[in-house]
């Protein structure tokens, strides 16, 4: 969806830049859109936003969140998609959908006061909510998403929850094809493991600790590794590496089973040592709220 997304404006605005999970002041788009100057009715440029999993988003407030950057914001579904297509037409345009609403009735006329008075008190009414409306919600069978975290544009950390009950670490990377991940189950071993591998990496990867490029391989110089518990079938293992002395790191997710590797490697950016950080102690409150020893399931991440 956000390839196709991507290449549809691309086709359309030819003079303008498009990227892939486009980053405004703290949030990123699915396919972000920059004008070179801004442009009526758009603003700066259209933020695309392709709901297909994650539900749960809150549309009103991220949408006020690119108004507020003077960006036009497009909501796409699964229908909004043709075999190679999308329609925009239902962008949401910087002007005038981010007119603020007149408040109060100072500045009208006694007429249009008068009418526009509320003739009924508001009413409060307490109604419970039926079960069957709270079972709707549940996700057992599914893959459910705890906590992502960007390392890179394009690029997440995340822990999931998988159909069976597992904690799972993941890393992911969008690609022109639809995306590359691996996942590798974790336990609450993991968690001191995972701390001291962010706060290594801070250190090694973007500190002072870094070492001088005459000192570090040719090719793939490796700067940290965590070793996960794994299982008797399987080793899984994440490592921060060089592919050369002087580049820019990259993060990489192993995991080795009968004798077959599969890996994703991320480039990785100095705010994505925050996003470990917080995945690891992420980690720590899942594994209390599972083993019993913490009921705090409005836990926000």
């Amino acid at each position: 969806m956000k390839a196709i997304a991507y290449a549809r404006l691309e086709e359309d605005y030819p003079d303008a830049t498009v990227e892939l999970e486009g980053h405004i002041d703290g949030r990123f788009a699915d396919v972000l859109l920059t004008f070179p100057e801004p442009r009526k009715p758009y603003g700066k440029g259209i933020a695309v936003e392709a709901q297909y999993r994650n539900k749960g988003k809150d549309i009103e407030a991220v949408t006020e969140h690119y108004f507020e950057h003077s960006y036009s914001v497009a909501w796409l579904k699964e229908d909004d998609f043709m075999t190679h297509d999308v329609d925009l037409s239902g962008i949401l345009s910087l002007w005038p959908y981010a007119l603020p609403d007149r408040r109060g009735v100072s500045g009208y006329s006694d007429v249009i006061q008068t009418l526009k008075k509320e003739t009924n008190p508001a009413v409060e009414v307490e109604i419970p909510i039926p079960g069957e409306y709270w079972a709707a919600f549940d996700k057992s069978g599914e893959w459910i998403t705890i906590i992502e975290k960007e390392v890179k544009t394009r690029g997440s950390v995340y822990l999931s929850k998988s159909p069976t009950g597992d904690i799972v670490l993941g890393l992911s990377k969008a690609t022109p094809d639809g995306g590359e991940r691996v996942v590798a189950q974790v336990c609450t071993d993991d968690v001191p493991k995972l701390q001291s591998f962010a706060d290594e990496v801070d250190r090694v990867a973007f500190g002072n600790d870094r070492p001088p490029a005459k000192e570090c391989d040719s090719e793939w110089h490796d700067l940290a590794q965590v070793w996960l518990t794994g299982s008797s079938t399987v080793t899984s293992w994440m490592k921060v590496t060089l592919p050369t002395p002087t580049s820019t790191p990259v993060l990489q997710l192993w995991k080795k089973k009968h004798g077959e590797s599969e890996w994703v490697s991320v480039q990785f950016k100095s705010y994505g040592t925050r996003g470990l950080r917080d995945i690891a102690d992420a980690l720590e409150i899942v594994f209390e709220i599972e083993n019993g020893e913490r009921n705090d399931s409005a836990t926000s991440f």
